[in-house]
């Protein structure tokens, strides 16, 4: 989820100039040392911070999250099981087919982890948020076991976010918004998927807005098996229906867009990305 914040700190200093050789400067009583670095911050330098200049943010402070939500950090211990997850089935299937260069110059400068999940509104919470195409906030890391599921959840939401990230870095065509320019709703949650699909998305999720829309779609696509994308199309009727061809148009879209934009066959991401799954899950 695309997620703006913006902050103005403002403060005032009276400044008091002098020439005298026995001026009295008393220490400073800022606090400028460093905290020690921990084997963990070690293993986030040499795996992500080193060579991608990627800084991995798992002890933050309050004004650094979204205050509203009153979230907890995450637990220290879950930080290396997820970030090794999220290496595996992102950070190489990317590096490998668009390059070092490709990824450098897009991936996030910053991924922050938040232990709890952030409740909003009407039952609906937030797992994830991208910001300004620099970093990506994953959200709900303390509340369960990794398993199958969970590590299915992490590939997908981290996909989506990242997708805000290379759509904020480049937009995607004005064609695919007017695809369902009328039926884009703040209430998405009131409808099932399979009510989503019977309008031409490929999740509830999709219709809150084109940018979510398009995250979704690129998400999904390498997150589920093609078995399971083709099925998402014949959830929405018929080929030639109104809702079929609208996804498929969607599809058409994005591939493009990946290609065009960015260089990535989508085929050859969603084979990495699913090789990458079933060996996580696999070692379990």
């Amino acid at each position: 989820m695309r997620h703006l914040k913006y902050l103005l700190i403002a403060a005032c200093a009276a400044c008091f100039m002098a020439c005298s050789d026995d001026d009295d400067f008393q220490e400073s009583i800022l606090d400028i040392t460093s905290e020690p670095q921990t084997a963990l911050d070690e293993w986030i330098w040499d795996r992500f911070t080193k060579e991608y200049n990627i800084r991995v943010i798992y002890k933050w402070k309050t004004f650094e999250v979204t205050p509203e939500l009153n979230l907890v950090p995450v637990e220290e211990a879950r930080v290396i099981p997820f970030m090794d997850i999220i290496w595996k089935v992102w950070m190489q299937p990317y590096i490998q087919l668009g390059g070092e260069v490709f990824f450098k110059e897009t991936a996030p400068k910053q991924i922050a982890l938040v232990g709890s999940i952030g409740f909003m509104e009407a039952g609906v919470y937030l797992l994830g948020e991208a910001e300004r195409g620099r970093r990506i906030t994953i959200l709900g890391l303390n509340t369960r076991p990794i398993d199958k599921t969970r590590v299915e959840q992490f590939t997908h939401d981290f996909h989506h976010e990242y997708i805000h990230i290379l759509n904020q870095l480049k937009s995607f065509p004005p064609a695919f918004e007017a695809i369902s320019a009328g039926d884009y709703t703040s209430s998405w949650s009131q409808y099932s998927h399979v009510q989503a699909m019977g309008m031409g998305f490929i999740s509830n999720y999709a219709m809150a807005d084109a940018n979510e829309d398009f995250a979704e779609m690129a998400s999904y696509f390498v997150f589920l098996s093609a078995s399971s994308w083709e099925n998402r199309f014949q959830a929405t009727g018929q080929p030639g229906s109104e809702a079929y061809n609208k996804l498929k148009e969607k599809e058409t879209i994005m591939l493009q867009y990946m290609k065009g934009m960015y260089n990535i066959d989508m085929y050859a991401l969603r084979n990495l990305v699913q090789t990458a799954m079933a060996k996580v899950i696999a070692e379990l």
